[in-house]
């Protein structure tokens, strides 16, 4: 099968920040739901039904979370795969959100991302992401952070989705 290329990218305008605004995280649902409630054409995925409601937001504190979309290629045996990370922190060490953590241990989730510069994505699209590192300290000096540091990890066959921001705010809990 022969692929085509379809698209030139002039360099663009300097209007790019780095980081990540808030996180909506999801428990992971089933085969069937995916594909009854779920639709991505070209690249950006719609959420609708059932699936816009149990989605929980975690606020970011500027300048601390940020996400990968890492692409694994191996030419010899034609098979490519990608990898998405999402370091998330939390500052205060507390019991409620100890507790959620030993929760988002045990689930399969999805996490809708708002970037700082408004754009939307969504990861862990059809497999999940699972945490995969997770880390309490309560720090030393007075500027040291005392809080949580948690890594989600998924492997997905085609690079991560987007999403509007119109449907991005339908996610509620």
């Amino acid at each position: 099968m022969a692929c085509t290329l379809v698209s030139s990218f002039p360099i663009g305008c300097r209007a790019s920040v780095g980081g990540i605004s808030e996180i909506k995280i999801h428990a992971m649902p089933s085969n069937a739901t995916l594909a009854a409630q779920y639709t991505l054409t070209s690249g950006v995925v719609a959420i609708t039904g059932a699936s816009l409601s149990g989605w929980y937001t975690l606020s970011c504190e500027k300048q601390t979370a940020n996400l990968k979309d890492s692409a694994t290629i191996n030419v010899q045996n034609g098979t490519v795969f990608y990898t998405e990370t999402l370091v998330y922190i939390y500052n205060q060490l507390q019991a409620s959100f100890r507790n959620e953590l030993a929760n988002y241990a045990q689930a399969r989730v999805q996490i809708a991302v708002k970037d700082r510069n408004d754009k939307y994505w969504l990861l862990g699209y059809l497999r999940g992401l699972d945490l995969s590192a997770g880390e309490s300290d309560s720090g030393t000096a007075d500027g040291d952070r005392s809080g949580y540091t948690l890594t989600w990890m998924g492997m997905e066959i085609a690079p991560i989705a987007s999403m509007s921001s119109a449907n991005y705010a339908l996610l509620i809990q």
